[in-house]
């Protein structure tokens, strides 16, 4: 009777040991499943809101004016909403990710611009071909924290007991989509 009490409590202080080393891996895990899991989330949002705002883009004439490509992208250039009948705007505002939600401003991170008009010409704007307009939207990345409060700490998750080992970290940046669609309008050089 003593011996089976004693192959018991050996068996559960086993599991308790085993649980407590597998721990971490499953946390790492778990939260990369989140961390993936948001960012595909966000990238097919802004994917859908740049494409939705190229093909409206392509049938707008007078894109020349700044105040024709802020009703298209619906926020100023700071990130102030501007036009919420946008489609770029009603996307975002779909996926609750406005300052309010489903309304309200982008975060401050963030831009909408329409290209080759509000690009600086950097590589990350690209080069466009003749007669197409395109639609870039750049978006912050926090798995943890709010996008509209200034930098958030990334997420450090440490594998080992001792802490001997480095943490991995889930680092914050910035999502980048971009569309580009045939202009169907006539667009007049200035």
């Amino acid at each position: 009777m003593r011996e089976s009490k004693s192959k018991l409590r050996y068996s559960q202080g086993q599991s308790m040991v085993e649980f407590a080393l597998a721990m971490p891996f499953l946390l790492l895990l778990f939260v990369g499943i989140l961390y993936f899991g948001r960012y595909f989330l966000i990238s097919q949002i802004l994917l859908y809101a740049a494409q939705e705002g190229a093909k409206v883009a392509s049938r707008t004439p007078n894109l020349n004016d700044p105040d024709v490509r802020e009703s298209l992208r619906g926020f100023a250039a700071g990130g102030s909403s501007s036009n919420t009948n946008s489609p770029i705007y009603a996307a975002l505002a779909a996926a609750k990710l406005l300052s309010q939600g489903s309304s309200g401003d982008l975060p401050p991170a963030a831009k909408v611009e329409i290209l080759p008009w509000d690009g600086d010409g950097s590589v990350a704007d690209g080069s466009l071909p003749q007669g197409t307009v395109g639609v870039r939207i750049d978006y912050p990345m926090q798995l943890m924290g709010n996008p509209f409060k200034a930098s958030a700490p990334s997420v450090n998750i440490a594998m080992s007991m001792n802490g001997s080992n480095p943490p991995v970290k889930f680092l914050n940046f910035t999502i980048t989509q971009r569309a580009v669609s045939s202009q169907e309008i006539y667009q007049a050089e200035d």
